[in-house]
């Protein structure tokens, strides 16, 4: 059934061409002025105020920051790491800063298995290796200072299931990478349209729930343990 209204003597309209009717006809305003956003204080950090409030937000979520020099102090302090968490089995993805520390060797030196997710073919395998090894080594594809978080851009190369399914995520990231803010970070991944990413995602800490009895709980869908290492001053 059509309910009709009789509005200005008109007895064939309906309510919703009435309303239709008077937004066409309504007098258009202007939009009210938008004030502009005042300045943000984190675009003012330094370096060195940036790694600060970065280690300071990411230590909030029990996450740990340490700052190494280049390859061999990484590859020292993953020493240290292994034998501190029991690892005995690590998986490894990322770009061009973890090829360079050819882990497999740090492996075999050290005693730990490395599974590089490049020589794994099929996916299956892929879930069996990321969900039954100790610890996931990334890169990361940027930094953020504001919240201390970490983001990364998942492709072949990078599987989500390398930073997500072991109990551990270790994320190595060249200073350089490191932003002040959001945005930054964002106006870098989508600079060029024709080249963004089909998926990406921010990591603040370990994984984490509050949906038990608004309860938060560490390690719920995800790693228990998160550490950042920066590289200080490479590219």
């Amino acid at each position: 059934m059509i309910i009709r209204s009789g509005t200005e003597g008109n007895l064939t309209m309906t309510p919703r061409e009435e309303i239709l009717g008077r937004m066409k006809t309504a007098e258009k305003g202007k939009a009210p002025f938008r004030p502009s956003m005042p300045p943000l204080t984190e675009l003012a950090l330094d370096g060195e105020q940036m790694i600060q409030r970065f280690t300071l937000e990411l230590s909030n979520q029990t996450g740990v920051v340490h700052r190494t020099s280049g390859k061999d102090e990484v590859l020292s302090l993953l020493t240290e790491i292994a034998s501190r968490e029991g690892l005995k089995t690590v998986i490894t993805a990322g770009d061009d800063v973890i090829h360079s520390l050819d882990l497999g060797a740090w492996g075999a030196a050290v005693g730990v298995k490395v599974i590089a997710t490049k020589n794994i073919k099929d996916r299956e395998t892929l879930r069996e290796e990321a969900f039954t090894a100790d610890a996931g080594i990334t890169s990361a594809d940027f930094a953020i200072a504001e919240t201390g978080t970490i983001g990364m851009i998942f492709n072949e190369h990078q599987p989500r299931l390398t930073s997500i399914a072991p109990p551990i995520h270790i994320a190595i990231i060249p200073v350089e990478r490191l932003y002040p803010i959001y945005e930054s970070a964002i106006e870098r991944v989508f600079k060029n349209v024709d080249d963004a990413p089909s998926q990406f995602c921010f990591i603040t800490g370990p994984s984490s729930t509050a949906d038990i009895q608004a309860v938060q709980f560490k390690g719920m869908h995800g790693p228990t343990k998160m550490i950042v290492i920066f590289i200080m001053g490479q590219a």
